[in-house]
């Protein structure tokens, strides 16, 4: 039987075909590629080698700044401990940082080292475009200079030091935005080559994340402060809430009895605020308000004593440290000070109560409250002092 002779395979119309040769073709680049590659790695073992240290010193410096940069959320110690650490790992000792305020289109001065004083000096602020930090903060981009006292201008500060030679200025981004800019001196010239640009980028982008989490963090954290400062003030006089007296006289009643100092505590009613209000609005009662919380708080003893608003026209001072007799004469203090406002129609009646370490807090509160009510039935405008506890 005769054998019919194979036929070429035509891939005419075949799409499998096509795919068979384009991967042929594939696999025929790649070998070549292998091939070259080991070539090279045949004929130059030691450029090989050093490609593999340089790589490895970029990635560990970098390992180090982000560990560094990593360990705080405080701006200052951020900036204070990246310049040191890019400082070290640079082998250089001239180097500093500037943040950019946007608002103004200026860069401020954060962070120095061996920069000279007169440098420091007029560069505290740096507008946008002017000099090193200006220029990277507006083009967003690097900086290198070869040779710095050539190419700087007379009147730039740092070109007027011929010990400096080269410069490498780096934006500190993130999000797409300057948040500051990194710059460095060497007394070489040609310090920083490309493999140190590249180097430094990198670098520049993990310091502008640090910046822009300790600012959300700083952002946050004020926020939260507020918060919280709303959630314990009174907000017509700006004194502590009834709330916040509660905390803090049990705090100093505790902290009194305990190391056996005095604490005494003043209860003080606005006189006639109903009448007051009728007659001029509630506009001027408010003020009336507003001016007891002045009196208190120009009287007493600040970071040491505390008004509150105790509800309505009450408040309350809390007096550590204070005897009945200290507390008398500031509760006097108080009601001359608003006396001196001249609100016509009204004035203060305050109640004094010095602590007995064996009663509790409503027994404490009581007293001041009803020697305040003696106070006020006396006709007003003055100061009356409790009687000691039963238990005494």
């Amino acid at each position: 039987m005769t054998k019919t002779p194979q036929q070429p395979i035509a891939d005419d119309g075949d799409p499998d075909v096509g795919d068979l040769k384009a991967l042929r073709v594939q696999l025929e680049q790649a070998r070549h590629e292998i091939q070259r590659l080991e070539k090279l790695l045949d004929d130059h073992p030691e450029q090989l080698e050093q490609k593999v240290r340089e790589r490895t010193r970029e990635l560990e410096a970098v390992n180090r700044i982000a560990a560094t940069v990593s360990r705080s959320l405080n701006l200052d110690t951020i900036l204070k401990d990246s310049l040191a650490k890019v400082l070290e790992v640079l082998e250089l000792s001239v180097g500093a940082v500037f943040l950019t305020d946007e608002s103004k289109a200026e860069l401020n001065l954060m962070v120095h080292h061996g920069l000279p004083d007169d440098v420091v000096e007029e560069m505290q602020v740096t507008s946008v475009g002017r000099d090193c930090p200006g220029m990277v903060a507006l083009k967003g981009e690097p900086i290198l200079v070869h040779d710095f006292t050539a190419a700087a201008e007379p009147m730039n500060p740092i070109g007027r030091h011929p010990e400096f030679k080269s410069l490498a200025g780096i934006p500190l981004e993130s999000k797409g935005k300057v948040r500051g800019v990194l710059c460095l001196l060497s007394h070489k010239q040609e310090r920083f080559g490309q493999e140190d640009l590249k180097l430094l980028v990198t670098i520049g982008s993990e310091i502008g994340v640090a910046i822009e989490n300790a600012w959300l963090y700083g952002e946050s954290w004020a926020h939260s402060k507020k918060m919280e400062e709303l959630s314990m003030t009174d907000s017509l006089t700006g004194l502590y809430n009834r709330r916040q007296f509660y905390r803090r006289i049990k705090e100093e009643m505790a902290r009194g009895k305990r190391q056996k100092h005095p604490v005494s505590l003043l209860v003080v009613d606005l006189d006639n605020l109903k009448e007051y209000n009728d007659a001029l609005g509630h506009l001027k009662g408010d003020e009336a308000l507003r001016g007891v919380a002045q009196a208190i708080t120009a009287s007493i003893r600040q970071d040491v004593d505390n008004g509150f608003r105790y509800g309505g026209d009450e408040f309350a001072v809390i007096l550590p440290y204070s005897d009945a007799v200290e507390a008398g004469e500031v509760a006097e203090r108080i009601r001359k000070t608003f006396e001196d406002f001249a609100l016509t129609g009204t004035s203060l009646s305050i109640g004094l109560a010095e602590l007995d370490f064996e009663e509790e807090v409503d027994d404490f509160v009581t007293r001041a409250d009803s020697a305040m009510y003696v106070a006020k039935n006396s006709g007003g405008n003055r100061v009356h002092q409790a009687a000691k506890s039963p238990a005494e």
